[in-house]
């Protein structure tokens, strides 16, 4: 079936945007991610869809977004690797949900790799469109050139090319909540085994922790590794029994931190309260508490997903006073005797958690500093 003249005019219009984005990445040699999504438009509320579409095109910092047949858009992040893509277009989803009781669902996220052009590009987009399409668990699919662990089974011989190809990697690992980060580089990878300079200072931190996650730029999923061995003479760590994670607390967005004594939480639902427990970490958007078994029992009864619940707690401030928060929360998962909780903050609540976080994070910092300063 012939197209119509509107239709062929519009795919030369998105073509020449598509490899215009292509084009400048190339050109000043910055990442881009692309991401595909579906949407049902309704025709008869378009008011609606203008402002479902303005708030998109906001929180992707004014990207380009292209509307393309049979409801699906693509969303070109400029200066945006795979994890960051992943990250931002994970937080979008909940957004949407929130805000319009939408749910956006296929998605696709590939990064261009320098060798792509157009048709390489939307070729491999389609294919992870595809998969998450014929998912039945409504998950992101998403990928590399060189790394497509949906399709390629042996994973090692993949990693050695690609370590060989980029041997920098960032390391992330956690003080209380508190993310530390570095970038290093692999020496040499065999068989499952990564050996990774590390700055002699930073080695003693490692000593103390089990594991470390690994990020790459063209691995699309987060690499868990155990820590094997250190060899300070050598600066070099050893790490072992690589798992590759779905999600991670890599993928947070804003910084998390663990109180420094008992806090205690409610929710409430209409002004009754339905739960109780103690804060185990904090962020501006989230917060885990740890709650009884028995009333996760309860809870579990009549799990109340998608809900709009009020969520009560102190924190204390510079000068030591006690300030209370209250904010609009949303239950996001329950997993043992804790429930991870989403929240939507106005300014002023916002302002006051980010207000005890950097106090938590510099007390964290300064408790680091003395733990590290112990192995010197």
């Amino acid at each position: 079936m012939a197209l119509s003249k509107e239709a062929r005019v519009t795919n030369y219009l998105n073509r020449g945007i598509i490899e215009a984005n292509i084009e400048f990445s190339k050109t000043h040699f910055s990442s881009l991610s692309v991401v595909k999504f579906y949407y049902e438009v309704d025709v008869e509320d378009g008011f609606f869809f203008k402002d479902l579409i303005a708030f998109i095109h906001s929180f992707s910092d004014f990207n380009s977004i292209l509307q393309q047949q049979n409801d699906t858009f693509l969303i070109f992040l400029r200066d945006c690797k795979l994890h960051q893509a992943k990250s931002i277009i994970s937080q979008l989803v909940k957004k949407v949900k929130f805000k319009f009781n939408v749910d956006l669902r296929e998605i696709g996220i590939t990064l261009l790799d320098e060798s792509d052009d157009y048709q390489s590009l939307l070729d491999r987009l389609d294919r992870y469109y595809v998969m998450s399409k014929l998912s039945t668990k409504n998950k992101i699919f998403y990928g590399t050139k060189d790394f497509d662990f949906y399709e390629n089974q042996n994973e090692k011989l993949i990693l050695k090319h690609i370590f060989s190809k980029l041997s920098t990697v960032k390391l992330f690992n956690f003080y209380q909540g508190l993310p530390i980060t570095e970038e290093v580089k692999v020496a040499s990878f065999n068989e499952g085994i990564i050996q990774i300079n590390i700055d002699p200072i930073k080695l003693p931190f490692y000593q103390n922790e089990k594991f470390t996650f690994i990020q790459h730029d063209l691995i699309p999923a987060i690499l868990k590794a155990s820590i094997v061995k250190i060899e300070p003479q050598r600066s070099l760590m050893v790490l072992g029994k690589l798992e590759f994670l779905d999600s991670s607390p890599v993928e947070r967005t804003g910084i998390r931190v663990e109180p420094d004594r008992e806090i205690y939480a409610s929710l409430a639902k209409e002004s009754k309260k339905i739960l109780e427990g103690s804060i185990i970490s904090l962020s501006e958007d989230s917060i885990v508490l740890n709650v009884k078994p028995d009333n996760i029992a309860k809870l579990l009864e009549k799990p109340m997903w998608d809900t709009e619940l009020i969520l009560q707690f102190q924190i204390p401030t510079k000068k030591s006073f006690l300030t209370l928060i209250k904010t609009k929360a949303y239950i996001y998962s329950i997993v043992n005797d804790k429930v991870v909780l989403n929240i939507t903050p106005n300014t002023l609540i916002k302002s006051k958690l980010r207000s005890y976080i950097s106090i938590r994070q510099s007390d964290l910092l300064v408790n680091l500093k003395k733990e590290i300063k112990k192995f010197n």
